[in-house]
């Protein structure tokens, strides 16, 4: 396909694709747009409706206020006189009120006067039978607990739906004792639905909720319909939409499915406004599309053709000289020049290949590695002269040689175990020529020492590809083998140092294991007999000796514990029995434990942490271990009147604790040597107790649970201790418990 078409053809998928886009892009966004404003008018137009129905509804409630909370009708409820009835309860009253229905009931659930009334023939009717099942003692048209009390709405009735309202009759100052209630009621007919539709300016339609004839539509909706969902809002077809909506009648029970139809205009004018759309994108892309073609094929297509032309010419010529000439400043121009700059380039390129072949052969006879090349029967077909300093022959004799003659018996099994792995010539195809062995092999000179040869050989192809020999090249690396054979002695001496190394260390631990045990047998019957001695005496003298006889015990067996503690994480004994454990109840009860100490050193000791943290897979005793020691360790930096703080928090994946006080701090020199076996601070040598093992054993300790332990101090401002464990392997430590 040339250019040419690519490119009309480009452009045309172009714009059929972006037709197409737009097309679906407006029927999905701007249609969904104006169906919904369409639902939101139909919605409107429907809640216009019921408010126009619950104002009516209201208007009837309020006339039957009127008339209830009056001095004539609270007489008439009582002596039931014909004046009243004569004078206000005649056929005129009936068709001004637009009323059906007037009952006026005693307290004691008597009818004193019913009338009912034909508004469509003008002319008094029998009152409702099916009205009398809501208008007995108890129901909730009776029922009217106050002077304000008031039911309204929606009666279902066998003749129809009927608005009803009931009111308690009053005295004209709306007071009691309320003798009674009128009820006042309209039939919800067709004339009345037209009126309705009058007023609101829209067709309605009603049906009872319960029918079982309504129509499909109403079917559809009905079970829809809800407190949730009072509006539902459904097309019916192309031309019309409907709102559908629950009415409920005075026992709050569905009543009646009222649709409020419309016509789509705004779906029909949406449709007609993406049609116009569609159709001036179509026009404008057309016009677009013509004129970006036009100036295409002037602008650039003609003259790529042109360029093209020129540069088969060259080619088929084979003139490196000739050069492509383009019109014009832009890229095509640009890729003009490039073209003659790469012709250029060529034409000295072959100039300087045959000044190249000369320069390599110059190389080939003076470089100090020698090159040689052999046939496929592995005979000598060039060697470089570099041949004669390395071996001591010349060009001629190590031509005439064989080469298994110039190698010792161990390089040339070497040999044919390499040419043994060579690949057959159909692999050799298929590989590309990739076989390509390093050997090291030791060589024989012409005064009949040897040397090591590094040889570096592979395929040499033909102008087909075909193996026809083989080419390489030999460096001499007598040097490098006798240094390598110098590291491997220096690698043994070190390996034997380093063993003889680990033998101390093992004998070390050894004599702490044994030392620790030869002080334990001794210190545990003082540690027994202090204890018995101290509740053996009540006071005295003797009473002081003996405590501080316990507390020597008690301090030298602390210390052989940390000795054998460190004899054990040195070579690997030390064990852990890890548990799941709440790590704020650990924490509080050490510092509940610490604080008489505190006290009884003029300081405060104070415990900060959430009011709860996440469970740690952990050795309690250890980790108590490690906090008493960071503890005590303020205490002995702290003066009098100064603060210990023990802190605990979750930080992401650890839970961090950090033991800060407000001491004489230690530099930096000393930080860098805090956690060593066996150091003390400058300061406190001579004047406190311990072999410096508590932060050694602590770093352990806490490392033991997958943790990190730290510092952070500066001199005359404290310090503060910390280590953090990982709250990620509780999680995946339980998670296994379980799954055992």
């Amino acid at each position: 396909m040339t250019l040419r078409r690519k490119t009309l053809f480009i452009i045309g998928a172009t714009f059929y694709g972006v037709i197409i886009l737009l097309f679906f892009i407006s029927r999905n966004i701007l249609l969904d747009s104006f169906v919904e404003l369409e639902n939101q008018d139909v919605y409107q137009n429907t809640e216009r409706v019921l408010s126009t129905l619950s104002h009516e509804v209201s208007q009837l409630e309020a006339t039957t206020g009127d008339w209830a909370a009056w001095d004539d009708t609270y007489a008439f409820i009582e002596d039931a006189n014909t004046e009243y009835i004569e004078s206000n309860l005649i056929d005129k009253t009936f068709i001004e009120l637009r009323l059906n229905l007037m009952m006026f009931i005693d307290s004691a659930g008597q009818t004193v006067f019913g009338k009912a009334f034909d508004l469509n023939n003008e002319e008094e009717v029998p009152v409702p039978q099916s009205l009398q099942g809501h208008l007995t003692i108890g129901d909730i048209l009776l029922t009217h607990p106050d002077t304000e009390s008031s039911i309204s709405g929606i009666v279902l009735l066998p003749e129809g739906p009927m608005l009803i309202a009931s009111r308690p009759i009053l005295t004209s100052e709306d007071e009691g004792p309320i003798r009674g209630a009128l009820v006042m009621g309209r039939f919800l007919d067709a004339t009345e639905m037209e009126r309705f539709a009058e007023l609101t300016h829209l067709p309605l339609i009603m049906h009872r909720f319960s029918d079982a004839q309504i129509p499909p539509d109403f079917q559809a909706v009905r079970s829809s319909l809800s407190e949730e969902r009072p509006i539902i809002v459904q097309p019916l077809n192309e031309q019309s939409i409907a709102g559908y909506t629950l009415i409920e009648d005075i026992y709050g029970k569905p009543s009646l499915v009222l649709r409020v139809d419309m016509p789509r205009d705004i779906y029909q004018q949406g449709q007609t406004t993406i049609s116009y759309l569609i159709l001036s994108i179509v026009g404008v892309g057309l016009i677009f599309g013509l004129t970006t073609i036009l100036l295409l094929e002037r602008q650039v297509l003609s003259r790529l053709f042109h360029l093209s032309k020129s540069v088969s010419s060259i080619g088929t010529s084979g003139d490196l000289s000739a050069r492509v000439s383009v019109e014009g400043e832009d890229e095509i121009s640009n890729l003009a020049g490039t073209i003659n700059g790469m012709l250029a380039a060529l034409q000295q390129s072959e100039s300087e290949l045959k000044e190249s072949e000369e320069r390599y052969r110059l190389l080939a006879e003076n470089v100090r590695d020698v090159i040689w090349t052999m046939d496929i029967n592995l005979r000598f077909t060039y060697i470089s002269p570099s041949v004669t300093s390395m071996l001591g022959y010349s060009v001629e004799e190590a031509m005439s040689l064989p080469f298994e003659e110039l190698l010792t018996p161990s390089s040339l099994e070497a040999v044919k175990k390499a040419f043994a792995e060579t690949p057959t010539v159909e692999s050799i195809k298929q590989e590309g020529l990739s076989w390509s062995p390093t050997l090291e092999l030791e060589l024989k000179c012409k005064d009949g020492a040897t040397i090591w040869v590094e040889v570096t050989s592979t395929f040499l192809p033909d102008a087909d590809g075909q193996p026809i020999g083989f080419v390489g090249v030999g460096r001499n690396i007598t040097e490098r083998k006798r240094a390598e054979e110098k590291l491997q002695e220096l690698y043994h001496e070190e390996k034997t140092l380093r063993q003889e190394l680990e033998a101390e260390i093992n004998k070390r631990v050894e004599f702490t294991r044994v030392l620790v045990h030869e002080l334990k047998t001794p210190i545990t019957p003082v540690l027994a007999s202090s204890e018995l001695l101290l509740e053996e005496l009540e006071g005295g003298p003797l009473l002081d000796l003996a405590q501080n006889i316990s507390q020597g015990a008690y301090n030298l067996n602390q210390r052989i514990d940390e000795l054998l503690d460190l004899a054990r994480g040195e070579i690997g004994m030390l064990r852990l029995e890890p548990e799941s454990m709440d790590p704020r109840q650990l924490l509080k009860g050490i510092v509940d434990s610490l604080m008489p100490l505190a006290l009884k050193n003029s300081q405060v000791l104070s415990f900060e942490s959430p009011s709860s943290l996440p469970s740690v897979w952990a050795d309690e005793d250890r980790l108590r271990q490690v906090v008493l020691n960071l503890i005590n360790n303020a205490f002995k930096f702290t003066p009098a009147g100064g603060r210990i703080t023990l802190r605990a928090k979750e930080d992401g994946a650890n839970l961090v604790v950090e033991v800060q006080d407000t001491g004489r701090g230690i530099s930096k020199e000393e930080q860098e040597r805090l956690f060593e076996p066996y150091h003390r601070l400058e300061s406190e040598v001579g004047h406190l107790s311990g072999l410096g093992l508590g932060l050694s054993l602590s770093k352990m300790l806490v490392e033991l649970h997958g943790g990190k332990i730290w510092v952070k101090s500066q001199k005359g401002k404290g310090s503060t201790f910390g280590f953090s464990l990982p709250l990620e392997a509780t999680a995946q430590r339980e998670k296994s418990v379980k799954t055992e």
